[in-house]
């Protein structure tokens, strides 16, 4: 066999391969190209071609239009997990795939978060569907919904507005009519009867901060309190620090070494240290609390933190992954105090070139306890506790940041707002969160320590496992729709390569500012990215682009980082993963997952509390009237933004009284069926607050004016054409 004919076949093998990796996601020749091994590729991407007509011709691949291919995922029945829209619809969603199917049937009644086995019966990357096969098992989540009591019978209402009917529930003696509980359903039959639930606890009167609080916590699933034994088990440990606990550690006691937190920070993961070396260079610590130190592995307070897997931030609490004496006391990097500490080292010459990179054990005493602003003041002044250590650092963060968006960063940054509580937490006021040049030290500090033990790990011969934080590129078919809705404000997306999709993406980030469309235009970028997850596989992250990333720097807040320290540590000392935590790659890649869905949730739980307190901030502003940004177009309203506070409403398309208006997705366009006037998004507005409910996280609209426009022939004309 020639050469060339060995060669053409080994890139055939590693086309299907690469498109079998993706599961069903559509390619174009120049991606597929860009994949290739080196010593498989042809000269360029347009090379590619005739092999790829031919793989398409023989069945081995599918082609989608002219220079777009995929294959189909060889599985036709996949198990996952049920999603069911406000509207009804009903989605799976599988592991590891980032496109949900739509269930098209079910003879099945199905629950949310149902695991059902499926039947696929479309693929590609437009529109997937799905016919429910069996049900695994129902949903065992905990669900919330207020008691009713009507006929001598009891009843609960659910919150989650998916659920179209009431539970019929059994009564117990703690329970007021009115109130809002905690429930777990106990049937859920196909036949016309309610559905039956049994109740947990009562969480009290609906619409009160602490209920509501509680409710988003028990909704999402979180625990608050720690069981009585792990919290037990936590008071057991030591504080004092021992002669054992330092052994072999390095000493960074007499170094200078500070921390730069929120002003609100309670527990304080990281600080950072700086010495100027004897060679002219500088030393540069990055510091990490040493929580594996503490947190055995297998033990009680372990597997408790593998379960939260995360800290959870509400807008009036922190519910932490560790108890309060650990994550505030012995593990917290407070001033004045001796820690124990992981820490990334850093050699760096005097033009910024890390000339050395060290991982180790440490000891340190943190002098200061620096606030962002109080840091910030001390670099605008030019003067201040230690400012040439502050300025000198800030300098080197500019210049890492500067190197990483110039490779290929994306820089999007979205105005984010907090909350001013009062003693009763009632909200006083919004405040805009700024992000200054210390937030940005210490985050470009935290991505380099985190970069550096990623790519230390995997370049270990012969490979380790590992946990790494993945972000994969978008998928074609959201990219496709973001294309299109950036053209519409003048913007090009150039998607052929993950580099220009990177390049234009920043472009457009930056055409934007100021105007108008800037901050929908980049939340429709952010949208558009997947979902940045654990995994043991693949050690890239797309939106930093760096080809080797991980979470180091957070072990207080984050069990995937306990994860890293304790391997990269053993690796050190050349353990084997069994060694270290008697564990094998199955049970590293369900730790994985298991973070990955437990930080999905605490970011969802999140979002709720936030919408709760933007409606309870929104009721004293009834009647008021705003400027907005349409930010969202559905078949039945509008979401727009309000620009003053960041709160986002809706404004149902029923109450446009000018015109009958419908959503046409393929224009994304808003338009009235006789006057033909469009909403977009993007669009100002002006608009008055008409109601806001705390207890449904809800804020209705209405548009200020609803003046009839004058009729467009043109506009006329060219719609009917399109109908």
């Amino acid at each position: 066999m020639s050469r060339k004919k060995i060669i053409t076949e080994l890139t055939e093998n590693n086309i299907i391969q690469i498109l079998t990796d993706n599961k069903g996601k559509i390619l174009n020749h120049k991606q597929i190209f860009s994949k290739l091994q080196e010593d498989n590729q042809p000269p360029n991407a347009e090379s590619l071609l005739p092999i790829l007509y031919k793989l398409s011709e023989n069945g081995s691949i599918e082609k989608r239009d002219q220079f777009k291919f995929y294959k189909l995922m060889a599985p036709k029945v996949l198990q996952g997990t049920i999603d069911i829209s406000k509207n009804g619809r009903v989605f799976l969603r599988v592991e590891d795939q980032e496109e949900d199917y739509q269930v098209e049937f079910s003879s099945i009644k199905l629950l949310p978060f149902d695991f059902v086995e499926v039947e696929i019966v479309k693929q590609g990357n437009k529109n997937p569907k799905a016919n429910v096969l069996r049900l695994i098992r129902h949903s065992e989540r905990t669900y919330t919904g207020v008691l009713k009591h009507k006929n001598n019978q009891w009843y609960i209402e659910p919150d989650n507005n998916r659920f179209q009917m009431p539970f019929y529930t059994r009564p117990l003696d703690f329970f007021k009519d009115g109130f809002k509980v905690s429930f777990h359903i106990l049937e859920f039959r196909n036949d016309s009867k309610l559905p039956k639930a049994s109740v947990v606890e009562l969480l009290g009167k609906p619409g009160e901060h602490k209920t509501e609080m509680h409710s988003i916590l028990t909704e999402f699933g979180l625990p608050e309190a720690f069981d009585p034994e792990v919290q037990k088990f936590s008071e057991t440990i030591s504080e004092t620090i021992t002669s054992k606990d330092i052994e072999g550690r390095e000493d960074y006691r007499k170094i200078l070494t500070f921390t730069i937190d929120p002003d609100t920070a309670k527990d304080f993961d990281d600080a950072i240290s700086y010495q100027t070396l004897p060679n002219g260079n500088f030393e540069v610590g990055v510091h990490i609390a040493d929580v594996s130190h503490y947190l055995k592995p297998g033990s009680i307070l372990d597997q408790e933190a593998l379960k939260r897997a995360t800290s959870v931030y509400l807008v009036d609490r922190v519910v932490p992954m560790l108890p309060f004496k650990l994550s505030d006391v012995i593990c917290s990097l407070v001033p004045h105090q001796d820690r124990l500490t992981f820490s990334a080292i850093f050699e760096v010459t005097p033009q910024f070139s890390i000339k050395n990179i060290r991982f180790a054990k440490t000891i340190i005493y943190s002098d200061k306890r620096f606030s962002y602003e109080e840091a910030q003041k001390i670099l605008d002044d030019g003067q201040g506790l230690h400012y040439d250590e502050l300025n000198h650092l800030n300098t080197f963060a500019k210049f890492l940041a500067k190197n990483r968006f110039a490779k290929g960063a994306i820089n999007f940054e979205s105005n984010e707002f907090k909350f001013v509580l009062d003693e009763n937490f009632k909200p006083l006021m919004m405040q805009l969160k700024v992000r200054q040049d210390t937030n940005k030290l210490i985050e470009e500090l935290m991505l380099l320590a985190n970069k550096s033990v990623a790519e230390f790990v995997d370049k270990m011969k012969p490979r380790k496992p590992f946990i790494y934080r993945t972000h994969d590129e978008p998928s074609d078919t959201k990219l496709q729709d973001l294309k299109r809705f950036v053209a519409k404000f003048g913007y090009t997306l150039h998607i052929d390569d993950e580099r220009s999709l990177r390049k234009s993406m920043n472009e457009i980030s930056a055409a934007v500012e100021g105007k108008p469309e800037q901050d929908v235009v980049r939340t429709m970028c952010i949208r558009s990215m997947a979902k940045a997850v654990y995994t043991p596989n693949k050690p890239s992250h797309f939106g930093l682009d760096f080809p080797y990333y991980t979470h180091f720097t957070s072990p207080i807040r984050r069990y995937p980082d306990v994860i890293a320290h304790r391997l990269l540590y053993g690796y050190l000392n050349n353990q084997s993963m069994e060694q270290i935590c008697d564990w094998n790659t199955s049970q590293l890649d369900a730790a994985c997952k298991q973070s990955s869905k437990m930080e999905q949730l605490a970011s969802d739980a999140e979002r709720a509390s936030i919408k709760y307190k933007q409606a309870e901030w929104m009721e004293s502003k009834v009647g008021q009237q705003f400027e907005g940004v349409i930010t969202g177009l559905t078949d039945w309203g509008m979401f727009v933004e309000i620009k003053e506070y960041k709160c986002e409403g809706l404004i149902r398309l029923n109450t446009i009284a000018d015109d009958h208006y419908t959503y046409d997705p393929h224009l994304m366009v808003i338009m009235g069926s006789r006057f033909f006037k469009q909403y977009k998004m993007g669009d100002l507005v002006k608009v008055v607050v008409t109601a806001s409910n705390k207890i449904s996280r809800t804020i209705d609209l209405a548009l200020v004016s609803n003046e009839r426009p004058t009729r467009n022939t043109k506009n006329d004309r060219s719609f009917k054409r399109r109908r």
